[in-house]
């Protein structure tokens, strides 16, 4: 059984933008809210590629799982 990868964005079905997994704002926060993964992974210092980018739904349902 393999670890599950730990999503370091999730695309944001409001603002369209790309938020990190452990944001929970407000979508108008330049500095949480990116236009590709591609931003983030530069303003992070990341390797191109790397970021684990995963749906709104996705984030929601972690929300709820608590």
């Amino acid at each position: 059984m393999g670890t599950k990868t730990m999503p370091h964005l999730y695309e944001c079905g409001i603002c369209d933008g790309y938020h990190p997994w452990t944001w929970n704002g407000d979508c108008r926060d330049d500095a949480n809210r990116f236009g590709a993964p591609e931003d983030y992974e530069d303003a992070r210092g990341m390797e191109r590629g790397t970021a684990v980018v995963v749906g709104m739904s996705e984030r929601v349902a972690a929300d709820e799982e608590g």
